[in-house]
């Protein structure tokens, strides 16, 4: 599955497009400032209702606009529809239905980035791991969803009476509530993790220059304990602090090479390749299904990735035929980069996107 079409409204320095595109490797060149991350930024958000690029979504908004609005059409029939305004005033749609939760709009339109900001998932906080281990097990792991709103409900109610500083029988309950989704979803993440640092490893060998290097999974509570008994031994600390200090909103993916942590080690280029081979293996880990109708955007991947792993990278990306939107200054660049694999380019100038086309592009 991917975007047969795309609409788009008062998206930053996008007044207004609409684009038709391919179902392979969609090149948009243009000079820096022209509006062609924000064109990625729109699929994504047409996905996520958020944006990759800013905390707040409101900063999508064109400055002369009162709201932002996205459309899409996949090949597959789904129509999609986001709007942002300044005043809260949100919009939501599937097949022209209202939506309440952005989870539904991810299911039918699932998209990954590689972008400048790819080497966070390394150099980063923990926080945003977190976030690239729930992703992939919401697509692999249909439950997950439920565990997780569980779970969080139950941390935040159990924070809550923490706060009060004192013991009870619903301090009790919430933790017994919380201690029990904390399981399962952990229990989902071991097996994930496991599927994810195997594939990680076989393309860290492709990349050679990595011997030694170690994934970990850290679940957030001490490995010889339960969860239930990791809380109950920190009650006294954290009722005096007022949170849990123990739980997967403490967990990890942990890289290391002899015990060092991979800042020490490696440099800045090499920390980034491996932080897109990470993000690789977790696409190569989706199910079939899910991975044929997965959109990547690949933010100018020329000036991400040296001309010895280039080659590689776009074999890795374009292997079973996704959707890809990708973008550069120099339209030569792009077509070096995806070779016979682009089919089509698109010109950005100041927020206009025209459809170039190419002699081997559709």
């Amino acid at each position: 599955m991917s975007l047969s079409q795309l609409e788009v409204l008062s998206f930053r320095n996008i007044q207004q497009a609409t684009l038709t595109p391919s179902l392979g490797v969609n090149g948009f060149y243009g000079d820096n400032g022209s509006g062609k991350t924000s064109l990625l930024e729109t699929i994504y958000f047409l996905g996520h209702f958020r944006s990759f690029r800013a905390q707040h979504a409101a900063s999508v908004i064109g400055d002369d606009s009162e709201f932002a609005l996205v459309r899409g059409r996949t090949n597959g029939g789904d129509q999609l529809a986001v709007q942002r305004g300044r005043s809260k005033r949100h919009q939501l749609r599937l097949n022209q239905e209202p939506i309440v939760r952005s989870s539904a709009l991810a299911a039918v339109l699932p998209t990954m980035v590689f972008d400048p900001n790819t080497i966070q998932l390394v150099l980063g906080e923990p926080e945003r791991r977190r976030r690239f281990l729930n992703w992939g097990l919401f697509h692999v792991k249909p439950q997950f969803s439920e565990e997780w709103r569980a779970c969080a409900r139950a941390l935040h109610q159990r924070n809550q009476l923490l706060k009060l500083g004192r013991s009870n029988d619903a301090l009790s309950d919430w933790t017994r509530v919380l201690a029990t989704h904390s399981e399962v979803i952990d229990g989902y993440r071991e097996t994930y993790y496991q599927q994810l640092r195997l594939e990680f490893l076989r393309l860290i060998n492709l990349l050679g220059r990595f011997d030694g290097l170690k994934l970990e999974y850290r679940r957030g509570w001490p490995p010889e304990m339960s969860l239930a008994e990791a809380l109950q031994a920190d009650l006294a600390t954290d009722l005096r602090r007022g949170f849990s200090q123990k739980g997967l909103h403490r967990s990890d993916l942990r890289l290391s090479v002899g015990g060092r942590s991979v800042i020490e080690h490696y440099s800045r280029g090499e920390a980034k390749m491996l932080a897109w081979a990470l993000s690789l293996a977790q696409l190569s880990c989706l199910p079939g299904a899910v991975r044929q109708k997965t959109i990547l955007l690949v933010d100018d991947p020329v000036a991400e990735i040296d001309g010895d792993h280039g080659q590689l990278i776009s074999r890795c990306l374009t292997e079973n035929g996704p959707q890809i939107f990708t973008t550069s200054t120099d339209p030569e660049a792009l077509k070096q980069f995806w070779g016979d694999k682009l089919n089509r380019l698109f010109h950005v100038k100041q927020g206009i996107i025209r459809d170039t086309g190419g002699d081997h592009y559709e």
